[in-house]
């Protein structure tokens, strides 16, 4: 049965009215972040769903579908709420309707205001899978079938509740999910992808992951569109929307559209061949505007790493050389609220002109320690110790709000680390 064309947009974890609460406690004299900056953050989640909207009425789509994570926090706060009522009334107002699904953070278990949303906008239930049409010119278009989340941590297969109605036009599931087990993400209604293929839909939209996917481009289309905001620097390069184009033999055209106001960015610039700090200054400088440049002059927030072997590498380990680095940096970069370019940290990883792996072959305390850090890289057995010495660290009541479990790249990184440090402190320069 032939839906006809459509057309709609998928977004996902808005997660509106994030807090950016490491950064502002940072909001202090010395070059910390200017509150100008602070604000334009502040308001990123707010700018990114105005975005989404105001592709959905230019594009003059059929309906929006929104995967879970509207709110930040279960107990949503009263400005996200109503920005979010504000922004399903534009698109009342231009005839979208639009569907919704909570997720993890904002579960339905959390406070709500009593603030009444357009009659075009579908709630879907915690109970149950539900099923609503897509009415266009007195025709159903397509079905979005769709379960919120009735608490946190939802450890069900939701995708086994799903099944796709008898002479459904376009069936489209809607689901805040796991599938596969992707590293970084809870695993909540944990899935595999057969569980999803194999339900005769013609497209999943997902929510929960960050980062864009399209697990299965066609025949059914699964999708992950990202976050429309970064909410941190690990959450780096465009973020936005999916632009959903549906042909009358219900072929499946996916566009991204960047709606993110701001852009996280790393940044890593090699200090081998730089031989005085200017230069590198410069190279920093200079590598920060190209970045900026690409994103389209968005403001961006930047964490850069230094790395490479090079004769700068005694001056950058010096005590607060890198924050005296910092400051400079921040002194020649612009600061206004409309096109910022904020550095927000230098991290050092470079390395001394020494071979470390000359090193792990010679019989001294610091070859013995080389040589381990080698093994550590790619023995398994010993991942499984280091992660096992490191969870004492990352589950202590304090220390461990600001860690995370290291994945095998962060892994990588951290033990690269000790090996640079270990000769900075233990090699003395001889053959």
């Amino acid at each position: 049965m032939g839906s006809g064309s459509l057309t709609f947009v998928h977004a996902a974890d808005l997660h509106l009215d994030s807090q950016f609460k490491g950064l502002e406690r940072a909001v202090s004299g010395d070059g910390r972040m200017p509150d100008c900056v602070l604000r334009r953050l502040r308001n990123s989640s707010f700018d990114a769903f105005s975005n989404i909207v105001d592709l959905c009425i230019d594009k003059k789509v059929d309906f929006l579908l929104l995967a879970g994570d509207i709110y930040d926090v279960a107990d949503k706060s009263l400005r996200a709420q109503l920005r979010f009522r504000d922004g399903l009334a534009r698109l009342a107002d231009a005839g979208i309707p639009a569907f919704v699904v909570h997720g993890n953070h904002d579960h339905c278990s959390g406070w709500r205001a009593e603030i009444k949303l357009p009659d075009t906008v579908h709630i879907f239930s915690d109970k149950d899978v539900e099923s609503r049409p897509v009415v266009r010119d007195g025709r159903e278009i397509a079905s979005v079938s769709g379960i919120s989340y009735p608490g946190r941590a939802v450890v069900e297969n939701y995708s086994s509740r799903f099944a796709r109605g008898a002479g459904t036009p376009f069936a489209i599931a809607l689901l805040h999910c796991n599938v596969g087990g992707i590293e970084g993400h809870e695993n909540y209604a944990p899935c595999r992808l057969d569980d999803l293929l194999r339900k005769g839909f013609d497209y999943w939209a997902l929510g929960h992951v960050h980062n864009r996917a399209i697990l299965n481009p066609a025949g059914p289309c699964v999708a992950y569109p990202g976050c429309p905001q970064g909410r941190h620097p690990r959450e780096t390069g465009e973020k936005g929307c999916l632009l959903v184009r549906v042909t009358e033999n219900s072929d499946v055209a996916v566009e991204f559209f960047s709606t993110a106001p701001v852009r996280w960015e790393s940044v890593a610039v090699s200090i081998e061949g730089i031989a005085d700090d200017l230069t590198l200054l410069e190279n920093i400088e200079d590598k920060l505007f190209r970045f900026r440049a690409a994103a389209g002059g968005k403001p961006i927030v930047a964490r850069v790493l230094l790395n490479g072997r090079g004769s700068l590498h005694k001056n950058l380990v010096r005590a607060s050389y890198a924050e005296n680095l910092v400051q400079e940096l921040r002194s020649r970069l612009p600061a206004a609220e409309e096109d910022f370019l904020w550095l927000d940290s230098v991290r050092v990883a470079t390395s001394a002109e020494v071979d470390k792996n000359e090193l792990a072959d010679t019989d001294t305390l610091l070859g013995d320690f080389l040589s381990l850090v080698k093994k550590g890289r790619v023995n398994q057995d010993l991942k499984a110790e280091l992660r096992k010495t490191l969870a004492a660290l990352i589950e202590h009541p304090r220390a461990g709000r600001y860690l995370t479990v290291p994945d095998d790249d962060e892994l990588g990184e951290l033990l690269e680390a000790a090996g640079d440090l270990a000769v900075d402190l233990l090699w003395d320069g001889e053959e």
